[in-house]
């Protein structure tokens, strides 16, 4: 090899030959995946924290009011602090209910030698039947005459036939109710992703050591399901704080507003009303609220087992 060819290889310069950088052919399949998530999640999300500062209403100018939305919300809006009233009450009592019925479907289900496949068949189906079909079942169920079908097994028990749907105070729980045997299959399959993780082994070194079942739960299957039981409820309580189709349907937030969830009053807020900018500042402060709780659960429902 003669000097000029060395001198061009870098050979006397101490620089290595220059390489031209190749583009990963997989970013440009990032490309569109990107723009949809810029499209349909920030960009909204960034129009509608700038709305919830103005007086914006469809076919009008808009007007600049600052916090003005966010002090008329929380000082005189009256159904908003009813709806998030309802909201909680919902999220709170639901929640713990269908997480407490999933695990124990999923203990038995996971103890069971033959038909395991079947029993998650058949608990998983509510989960994936069309809503519209649920509600119509269910409104059939919940008939506030004596002729309802549980109504029919509680009047022969010498029990007043119940208004359900229509009384302020069982209206709520009706909903609970029906978005627990919704929804109890889908914690079910995650409650025995959960139990299947825990080794063999632990349950048979406690046995030796003379613990029962209720200890076994305890101490070794209860510790152990704790990020199942993290997930399962931060998720669970942000959709339980997200319900709309179901009450919207049943209901229409009847009677009286006692069914009237926070994400049903920003619809009709933005879109019956046509009050864009107050239904964006409830949009951000229903965000917020759920953005703590959910921050207050991951810090204070995370064991040492969760990492």
């Amino acid at each position: 090899m003669d000097s000029t060819t060395l001198y061009q290889a870098g050979a006397f310069t101490g620089k290595a030959p220059h390489k031209r950088r190749r583009i990963n052919p997989f970013v440009f399949w990032l490309v569109p995946i990107v723009g949809l998530i810029l499209v349909f999640s920030i960009v909204p999300i960034v129009v509608s924290f700038f709305l919830s500062l103005t007086d914006y209403r469809l076919n009008q100018s808009l007007t600049f009011t600052g916090l003005d939305n966010f002090v008329y919300a929380l000082t005189q809006d009256t159904v908003f602090i009813s709806t998030l009233i309802n909201t909680l009450y919902y999220a709170v009592v639901s929640v713990p209910v269908g997480m407490a019925i999933s695990l124990v479907i999923a203990q038995m289900i996971f103890n069971r030698k033959h038909m395991q496949s079947f029993f998650r068949t058949v608990y998983f189906l509510p989960y994936i039947t069309p809503m519209i079909g649920v509600v119509i079942v269910w409104r059939f169920l919940l008939q506030p005459s004596q002729f309802g079908i549980l109504n029919s097994f509680l009047v022969p028990l010498h029990i007043p036939a119940q208004p359900f749907l229509n009384s302020a105070g069982e209206v709520i729980p009706s909903i609970i109710l029906i978005t627990t045997w919704s929804s109890v299959g889908y914690n079910m399959v995650l409650f025995l992703a959960g139990l299947g993780s825990i080794p063999d082994s632990f349950y048979e070194a406690a046995k030796i050591d003379g613990a029962n079942s209720w200890q076994l739960f305890w101490k070794i299957t209860w510790p152990l399901l704790s990020p199942t039981v993290l997930f399962t409820t931060v998720t669970g309580t942000i959709g339980a704080l997200q319900i709309f189709s179901i009450p919207y349907i049943m209901t229409q937030g009847g009677p009286e507003d006692s069914s009237r969830m926070v994400v049903m009053w920003i619809q009709q807020t933005g879109f019956a009303q046509f009050r864009m900018g107050y239904a964006s500042a409830l949009a951000v402060i229903f965000f917020a609220i759920v953005l703590v709780l959910t921050v207050f659960q991951l810090r204070f429902l995370r064991t040492r087992w969760s990492y």
